[in-house]
């Protein structure tokens, strides 16, 4: 759990915190997993971190981010999706404990098999940041007040 909550603050940081590089990826090993993995992929933009290789694309209607370390193997992807995509056990504890509120965004995380889901939810008065996992409670990561 450790390892998910350390990878997932990573990717939270990514945008910030790497530099675009326009030039064919430095890592060999990343662009040949990457092809292997996600064929039919677009608009790919690779990224390098202190930590390893980081590729942003499109893949069938999706934007998707895939998380290579320096070896080139793959570990960790996230992508958007909708709600219609989320575990019907999810998406029941999110009608059930609010009600009152429509999804915003929908970010999917997938490390080492097991998916972990960050929901932003609004109403009218407030924003509220939710991280669910199948087979675990719902937890608020951030309510944010509107102004």
């Amino acid at each position: 759990m450790k390892k998910i909550i350390t990878i997932l603050a990573i990717m939270f940081t990514a945008g910030a915190a790497f530099a675009n590089n326009d030039n064919v990826t430095e890592n060999k090993k990343a662009m040949n997993t990457f092809t292997r993995e996600f064929a039919g992929a677009s608009d790919v933009a690779w990224y390098h971190s202190e930590e390893g290789t980081i590729a942003k694309f499109n893949l069938k209607n999706s934007k998707v981010t895939a998380h290579f370390n320096k070896e080139g193997e793959l570990i960790a992807t996230s992508r958007y999706i909708t709600d219609v995509e989320l575990p019907v056990n999810v998406i029941s504890k999110l009608i059930k404990h609010f009600p009152d509120q429509n999804i915003r965004t929908i970010v999917e995380y997938n490390v080492e098999g097991e998916n972990t889901y960050v929901i932003t939810l609004e109403s009218k008065t407030e924003w509220t940041i939710l991280k669910a996992q199948n087979g675990n409670p719902l937890t608020t990561l951030k309510k944010l007040q509107k102004a």
